[in-house]
Formats: C-alpha cells, sequence, structure tokens
C-alpha cells in the first residue's frame, strides 16, 4: 500500500501535466487513509476549476466532518480552515 505522501507526490505530477482527474483519484486515496490530511484537502481543492466543483467539494468535507469526528478540536479548526480556503476560491471565480 502506498503512503499517503507518495499518492500526494503523484497527483502533484498529474496536476502539473494537466491530468487533474487521476490526480482526484490519488488524492481520494490518500483521503481515504486519513480524512485530517490538510496537504491532501488543499491539492483537492487545486484539481477543481468551477464554482460548482468547489461548491460540491465544500458540501463533501462538511459530510465527511459530521460523520467522522475522531479528534474534535484538531478536526474542527482543520474544517474551518479547509472551508475558508474554499469560499477564498469560490469568491474569486
Amino acid at each position: 500500500m502506498p503512503k499517503v505522501w507518495e499518492l500526494l507526490d503523484k497527483a502533484y505530477a498529474l496536476m502539473d501535466s494537466g491530468d487533474k482527474k487521476s490526480a482526484q483519484d490519488l488524492i481520494e486515496e490518500a483521503l481515504s487513509h486519513d480524512l485530517q490530511n490538510i496537504v491532501a484537502w488543499e491539492a483537492y481543492m487545486g484539481t477543481r476549476n468551477t464554482r460548482a466543483e468547489l461548491e460540491g467539494l465544500k458540501e463533501m468535507v462538511q459530510a465527511i466532518w459530521a460523520s467522522h469526528v475522531r479528534d474534535q478540536d484538531f478536526l474542527m479548526a482543520n474544517q474551518r480552515y479547509i472551508l475558508r480556503r474554499l469560499d477564498e476560491r469560490i469568491n474569486s471565480l
């Protein structure tokens, strides 16, 4: 099983080559191992280009956080960070 950082490294290489769909698949695999990985969420944001895609990702983040709370304080801080970054990207479009 590849490590999360290896999956993310490959995902960034795919993003750089323009293959965002394949990058999304790797990022989703990384997140399946570590839902709290901020680097993975940042990378996932980079694979989305439209307001609708980012809104969908925002809904996904909210649903995951609602059902997978492990370490509430840390997790909630991460959720706020990710949602703030998504809002920034959405508002920039």
